[in-house]
């Protein structure tokens, strides 16, 4: 009883809009679950998160991986907790070969906010109306998840018809479904409106199967390949269907894998509120013009994974408001200025995997807000010309994949002065002494993967803000002196996987960075090497999770996304290890130094570096004197009595422990004269006394240091 209480007082005090706890002797059926609900815990929270940039590939905190680890975080729960309650009354299906949809329906509690239903593996043809469902008066949430279309036999599917709106529903997510669109209910519709003289032409498929299926999949065995201008003539004959009428609160739409080979304004029309549309797997092949001008709100687009052959300046008009659009995973070829609208309010613009060969000069003109851009694919290298890039005066964060460049030089970044993180792979033999003076803000620079063979001495010039260098995986095998002194803020360096045998002396002299990667070459094991501090080259960055806490307040404190953490952490399995010469192949560089080399100038520690260490120690000293003073004089009298009694106590015991260890020195002072007076004369009576002189030397050279620490123990006394 008590923590029903606590949890009432927690919903009442931020002003959460549930009527008490739900009851846990609900009438929940038995295939179903029933339960209270974080808002963030469900699937739908999860595609809001999708829809934002997508993070650099590799787990982070792996040993191998050098990833870009970015410690500031997208909110994207902001806009979701503007719309309502943040703890849901939540319904998870599953629907059996015996089960019956529609009573599975009327079985439910009717005050639902959240239900999901899912198919099971060859459970037979079911079919969802949406006119059940007026029976939740409160249903914010719908998810509708199909078995797998393409493994599942043609009587196995999940059809949802639509004969009816749902008017409070705000986030509807079909996955795997078949859509049906209801004739009746359209017409219905259009004589509401006073609408006359249209009809709609609805294909249907008639077989074995008792449900007229709108939407169904094509085989594509005997499909005829026309060409595009001939496909599109013949989409524009067949009639538009509209789908969601009357759905006005949708915020999100997904409709993922459902065969939506063909979209049309009227299916989207009059989704003024909505602000996520992904329409991804879908065998979309091109987009009709003004296709998503009844969504004037929309924040994200994504058409991902997807046939798209091309994109005009039409398709997407009027789309003011948004802010991510992902085409990642079709089939453009080529971009140009033609392609897109003005975005007025674009953030990230996704172009990854699409075989783009060349983009064109002044294609990126119109989306001057943009301030992501990923663009390239692994299938064809990537081409950019003069001006290619220009125009993109907010860009911050740049991702090329696969660009093929004799010489990355600085024209190429021409027109991007807030650029601070730029990501490139492909083919990039050579960087020229100025290539990236045009963004000099930049903080992080990744060149992995691009066959760089010569980096210029001033190839990095004027980037005093980098914090973070990537050069791994290349065929580098050799870098001038003074090529990274220009990087004074440097905090990675990644030159593992090249082909470097040797580097100059003093070559990290300049830069004091956290983390510095040298394994995976063939090193030649020399005291060239005395420089290198095991401290930084042997450590990884791990990624340390901060999870919001579910179990007890169901993530009631929960207001942003999860955040991370991050440290270095030293380990030794990363050392660089030795090629050459033959007697040292696979000892770690420092095993070398230390035990077969003997570098003299081989020293681990690290030491910091001041300007001034004169000024520094006054500085503190001052400051600590000024402290004690300050608070030796708020004491009572009794206080500042004990205060200095202890003060004499303490200092009388260190006297005392300093005298008995100085008396400990003593004799070990004249146990070791006597020791070496006594090996001098064996060596120097010893007929092989030549070859004993390095031993009597370190004899005598132990004793020189035992008679000054005696000294230094006696000058404290």
């Amino acid at each position: 009883m008590f923590k029903y209480v606590a949890l009432l007082f927690v919903f009442s005090h931020l002003n959460v809009e549930i009527e008490g706890l739900w009851d846990q002797d609900i009438n929940c059926p038995l295939i179903c679950t029933c339960h209270l609900e974080h808002l963030t815990e469900t699937a739908i929270y999860r595609f809001m998160q999708k829809s934002k940039e997508k993070p650099i590939p590799g787990e982070i905190g792996s040993v191998e991986n050098n990833d870009i680890l970015n410690e500031e975080t997208v909110d994207t729960v902001e806009i979701i907790e503007d719309r309502g309650p943040t703890i849901i009354r939540s319904a998870i299906c599953i629907l059996q070969t015996e089960t019956d949809p529609l009573n599975l329906i009327e079985t439910l509690p009717k005050n639902i906010e959240s239900l999901t239903i899912i198919q099971g593996y060859e459970s037979g043809n079911k079919t969802i109306k949406t006119s059940s469902l007026k029976k939740f008066e409160q249903l914010v949430t719908l998810e509708l998840t199909g078995a797998n279309l393409q493994n599942q036999p043609l009587s196995s599917h999940l059809i949802c018809e639509i004969d009816a709106a749902v008017p409070e529903l705000k986030y509807l997510n079909l996955e795997r479904v078949l859509i049906r669109n209801s004739k009746e209910y359209v017409m219905k519709f259009l004589n509401e409106v006073s609408v006359e003289n249209i009809t709609f032409e609805f294909p249907q498929k008639f077989d074995n199967n008792p449900h007229v299926i709108t939407l169904v999949q094509k085989d594509t065995k005997d499909e005829i390949v026309v060409p595009y201008e001939v496909f599109k003539k013949e989409r524009d004959a067949n009639g538009a269907t509209p789908i969601f009428i009357g759905f006005k609160k949708l915020l999100l739409l997904r409709i993922s894998n459902c065969d939506l080979h063909d979209v049309n304004w009227e299916m989207f029309d009059g989704l003024h509120d909505l602000l996520y549309l992904i329409l991804e797997k879908n065998g979309l092949k091109f987009i009709p013009p003004f296709a998503f001008y009844g969504t004037p709100n929309l924040n994200t687009l994504s058409l991902a994974h997807n046939n798209l052959l091309d994109i005009q300046l039409t398709d997407l008009a009027g789309l003011l408001k948004l802010e991510y659009v992902d085409f990642s995973f079709n089939n453009f070829t080529q971009l140009s200025e033609l392609s897109f609208p003005p975005f007025p309010n674009l953030k990230l613009a996704n172009f990854a995997n699409n075989p783009i060969s060349v983009i064109f000069s002044n294609t990126f003109e119109v989306m001057n807000t943009t301030n992501s851009l990923i663009i390239g694919s692994d299938a064809i290298p990537l081409t950019l010309v003069k001006n290619s890039l220009f125009g993109l005066e907010q860009m911050q964060k740049l991702t090329v994949n696969n660009l093929k460049m004799e010489l990355l030089k600085r024209d190429l970044f021409t027109g991007m002065p807030k650029l601070v993180e730029l990501i490139m792979t492909g083919n990039i033999r050579r960087i020229e002494y100025d290539a990236f003076l045009e963004v000099k803000q930049i903080k992080t620079l990744v060149l992995s993967n691009c066959q760089i063979v010569n980096i210029s001495m001033d190839g990095f010039i004027g980037l005093t803000k980098l914090q973070y260098l990537d050069l791994s995986k290349n065929l580098l095998e050799y870098v001038p002196p003074g090529t990274f002194d220009h990087l004074i803020n440097i905090r990675e360096l990644y030159l593992n996987g090249n082909k470097f045998k040797q580097l100059p002396r003093d070559i990290f002299s300049k830069i004091i960075p956290k983390l510095l990667r040298l394994n995976e070459n063939p090193w030649h094991c020399s005291c060239e090497m005395s420089d290198w501090k095991p401290m930084i080259v042997n450590k990884i960055k791990q990624r340390i999770v901060q999870p919001c806490e579910f179990s007890n307040d169901k993530g009631i404190s929960c207001n942003k996304e999860n955040r991370f953490t991050f440290k270095y952490i030293y380990e030794n399995k990363i050392a660089p290890k030795c090629s050459e010469p033959q007697q040292f192949i696979n000892w770690s560089v420092f095993h070398a130094m230390r035990k077969i080399l003997r570098c003299t100038d081989y020293k681990p520690k690290l030491r910091k570096r001041f300007k001034n260490t004169t000024d520094i120690y006054q500085k503190s000293t001052d400051i600590k004197s000024t402290t004690l003073a300050t608070s030796f004089n708020n004491l009572s009298k009794l206080d500042k009595l004990k205060y200095k009694l202890n003060k004499h106590q303490l200092i009388n015991e260190r006297r005392l422990k300093l005298k008995n260890q100085l008396e400990t020195e003593d004799v070990n002072v004249t146990n070791e004269s006597e020791i070496t007076t006594s090996a001098s004369n064996q060596i120097l009576n010893s007929p092989q006394s030549s070859k004993k002189s390095l031993k009597h030397r370190r004899m005598k050279k132990r004793l020189r240091k035992l008679r000054q620490k005696k000294s230094e123990i006696s000058n404290e006394i």
